[in-house]
């Protein structure tokens, strides 16, 4: 095992080449589950294989910034459409199915319900996080028959508090949008958001114990060795995905 890497609240990286991840101790702790979050250059469908150990169908999502939950049930068809639906979270008790969401500075989020056999991989950008994508992917949960207080959840690398400079229309957007985040959002000449604390708060307000809550703790902008970063980079495509499937 790579030793741990400053910054990842216990996480490490695995793997080399196109295969390597970063993985996080919450959601390593359950057995059966494969997860991972990719880092710059690495390809998430070799991640997928080497995290589940055999070749699975990639589900994916054309993520639109909203909070539409997308169920990969019994009635959905065994290989993923070639044009990915719309949505920002994908959720499944599917065997053989693994979930990817893609991230360039947003939030990416897996959640595990051992117990009940849910899993989920959300995009949690500002607009998601205010628009409730990670509660509302909780609360199908909850309707499918698992409960918060069995979830873990991982945030992988974002846009960290120290970066994340945003305007007055995305302050009051939050405000308004995002009860109780008040506290995170930092004052200064240019207000900041910590849309990590944004997400905990949502996911401590729907029962899930913060205890089975992980962060990476990287900052996508103050990781150019390590992390892609769309702000960073001026707008270039490079992205990075956050994976999570049942091994068997």
């Amino acid at each position: 095992m790579i030793p741990p890497i400053a910054g990842t609240g216990g996480g490490h990286l695995a793997g080399d080449g196109p295969a390597r991840r970063l993985l996080l101790p919450v959601l390593e702790a359950v057995p059966e589950l494969a997860h991972a979050f990719t880092v710059s250059g690495s390809d998430p469908a070799a991640v997928a294989t080497a995290v589940a150990s055999r070749p699975l169908p990639l589900w994916t999502l054309r993520q639109v910034h909203g909070a539409v939950v997308v169920a990969v049930d019994d009635s959905a068809p065994a290989v993923p459409p070639i044009a990915a639906p719309p949505g920002d979270a994908l959720m499944t008790t599917r065997r053989g199915a693994a979930l990817c969401v893609h991230v360039a500075d947003c939030v990416p989020i897996l959640l595990a319900d051992p117990v009940s056999g849910q899993i989920a991989g959300v995009h949690a950008g500002w607009r998601g996080t205010v628009a409730g994508v990670l509660a509302a992917t909780l609360r199908m949960f909850r309707a499918r028959g698992g409960r918060a207080a069995d979830v873990r959840m991982a945030m992988g690398p974002a846009i960290a508090a120290c970066c994340f400079e945003v305007g007055e229309e995305v302050v009051e957007a939050f405000r308004r949008g995002a009860p109780g985040a008040g506290p995170c959002i930092l004052p200064g000449p240019r207000p900041r958001i910590d849309l990590i604390e944004a997400n905990r708060r949502q996911a401590m307000a729907l029962g899930v114990a913060p205890e089975n809550i992980g962060a990476a703790g990287l900052c996508t902008v103050c990781r150019p060795d390590l992390l892609d970063s769309y702000r960073r980079s001026g707008g270039a495509p490079g992205r990075m995905a956050a994976i999570i499937a049942w091994r068997s």
